[in-house]
């Protein structure tokens, strides 16, 4: 959001009343950005943590009963301790997840708080260019690889 903020101020189309950001939007913005980076520490420390729980004793333990499994010992018990493991591991991960989403969400209306009407309508505007042009091109880079 910010990169793009700031592409478009700086390398706009002179018409575009991004161009025309004052040092008051410029310092909303620089607080926003500095306040969205803090959660996005937040959230990137609570998925290191969640990387380290999952190579944690007891999922090590788990996989060292998949493979005595592997060599003939009880399944259906083993399968369920598998399954209780993922299913809290992926409860765990969603809830990252959403907490990424909600920064994402945040960042966004703090940007859109900032600007004006108009320019609020150039920046969506920007955003929907920059996402078909990504969307073009990720599927130039699939025709090439396959």
């Amino acid at each position: 959001m910010f990169k793009l903020g700031n592409s478009i101020r700086t390398n706009g189309v002179p018409s575009l009343s991004l161009v025309e950001f004052t040092q008051e939007h410029m310092r909303k913005i620089e607080t926003l950005r500095v306040k969205i980076r803090l959660e996005e520490e937040k959230v990137e420390r609570e998925m290191e943590r969640q990387q380290v729980v999952v190579v944690d004793r007891k999922m090590a333990e788990l996989v060292r009963l998949v493979v005595r499994v592997k060599n003939g010992e009880e399944v259906r018990q083993v399968k369920r301790l598998v399954q209780v493991a993922l299913k809290g591991v992926m409860a765990v991960l969603e809830k990252v997840m959403k907490a990424v989403d909600c920064v994402r969400l945040r960042t966004l209306k703090g940007v859109l708080n900032v600007l004006s009407p108009l320019q609020y309508v150039e920046f969506l505007a920007g955003i929907g260019i920059l996402q078909i042009l990504l969307r073009q091109w990720g599927k130039k880079k699939v025709c090439t690889i396959n």
